[in-house]
């Protein structure tokens, strides 16, 4: 089987797609740019700073200076979606939009960066690099639902809750909606739609109704942050919630049987795993998906999630022991 390579730069005719080649590998995390007239651009999503050389040099490979960068657009402010926001926007003076949630992390980026570190520890530096403070007259707030322009663009913020409370998706002339992780995660080399559900606040109700949202733009292409892009829109969407659900009820399962931490991940990677198998996936594309869409952090994400949201399914199972 032949190794998959993911262009640096791709050209999907209205937008460009750079491969910030986060950790040095390929087609995992992607940033989009919009280019506008007399040379100004936009980005939709920025990577984290740790990506900054690969995004400054994947602007350039599309034709473009990052002096004329007009505004950064940021569906949430995790940091490998808006991590090199605070950097990009002080060599630049672009406008970044955000949802209000996030703002305040946005122009104060400390208590953002210092729940990062107590995760992730020494491996903080190389994995996401630094977070620069944006001044707040830079920062756009949205809550969801407004339409604006950017570049002669119109720009549709769709509230998209579910993943993080602060995630919004943005719907580009009608057509193309960029997603964030609100459509999860499917890589080139495999069919498989893989859930994102890391901590602190997965909601999947709140997801359910994201997606609903999302349906009813209508865009005829997805534009996935990890990774690329889809046109089949709708079953694409329809299955997000089908996936997060069933890594959900299998990690609840073991929960429930009384399985520890390493176990949790254990049962979650035997699944994922073999969805992969099952598909074909190449080895370097399961080792990109184990990346993005990481084990250790699912299980942090979703036992937080059913002890918070449904305590109850844990209880009953503890009253019949």
């Amino acid at each position: 089987m032949s190794y998959i390579s993911i262009p640096a730069v791709q050209d999907l005719g209205n937008v460009f797609l750079l491969d910030t080649r986060h950790m040095g590998g390929e087609g995992k995390l992607g940033v989009y740019l919009l280019p506008g007239a007399s040379g100004k651009f936009a980005l939709i999503e920025t990577g984290p700073g740790s990506s900054l050389p690969s995004i400054k040099q994947g602007i350039q490979e599309a034709g473009f200076a990052l002096k004329n960068l007009d505004s950064i657009l940021v569906t949430h402010i995790h940091l490998d979606h808006a991590g090199a926001a605070g950097e990009l926007a002080a060599l630049s003076g672009a406008a970044v939009y955000v949802h209000e949630r996030g703002s305040k992390h946005m122009h104060d980026p400390s208590k953002l960066m210092a729940s990062a570190e107590r995760i992730y520890g020494d491996a903080m530096d190389s994995l996401w690099g630094k977070m620069l403070a944006i001044p707040e007259e830079q920062l756009h707030i949205l809550k969801g639902g407004e339409s604006f322009k950017v570049l002669d663009h119109t720009i549709e913020a769709l509230y998209t809750p579910g993943h993080a409370s602060h995630h919004l998706a943005y719907l580009l002339n009608r057509s193309d909606l960029f997603t964030g992780d609100a459509a999860a995660i499917k890589l080139t080399g495999s069919s498989v739609i893989r859930p994102a559900l890391p901590p602190p606040d997965i909601d999947l109700e709140l997801w359910q109704d994201s997606i609903e949202t999302m349906l009813q733009a209508n865009a005829k292409r997805l534009m996935l942050t990890h990774f690329g892009m889809t046109e089949d829109v709708e079953a694409h969407l329809m299955a997000v919630p089908e996936r997060n659900q069933e890594w959900a009820d299998e990690i609840l399962q073991g929960m429930q049987e009384g399985d520890d931490n390493e176990g949790l991940i254990a049962r979650i990677a035997a699944l994922g795993n073999a969805e992969l198998l099952a598909d074909d996936a190449p080895p370097e594309v399961m080792k990109r998906h184990q990346e993005t869409s990481n084990y250790e952090m699912t299980v942090m994400g979703v036992t937080r999630y059913w002890q918070k949201h449904h305590p109850e399914v844990l209880e009953q199972e503890q009253s019949l022991l």
